[in-house]
């Protein structure tokens, strides 16, 4: 994640919209030199906002973040089985 302001991100956009692109890193830019988080813009690239989306998506209800972080367990303690997505 990079801070920058507004002036420098304008001297070199596309230099820092490759960056973000090439590298899935974030820009932050604050707005009229405020502390305040929520004065701040955010870029990156569709792939990295996409990943967030699903995310958001896949964690949603309950019963479904339950399920996740019980497969995350198994396939911690080695509790898993292959399946040929092909038969189906």
């Amino acid at each position: 994640m990079k801070v920058l302001t507004i002036s420098t991100l304008r001297t070199r956009i596309k230099y820092y919209f490759d960056s973000v692109i090439n590298s899935s890193d974030i820009l932050i830019i604050p707005r009229n030199n405020s502390e305040e988080d929520h004065d701040a813009i955010v870029i990156m690239s569709l792939k990295e906002y996409n990943s967030l989306q699903e995310t958001n998506y896949l964690l949603l209800t309950e019963a479904n973040r339950d399920r996740l972080l019980e497969s995350i367990e198994q396939s911690k303690k080695g509790q898993i089985r292959e399946v040929n997505i092909e038969k189906y």
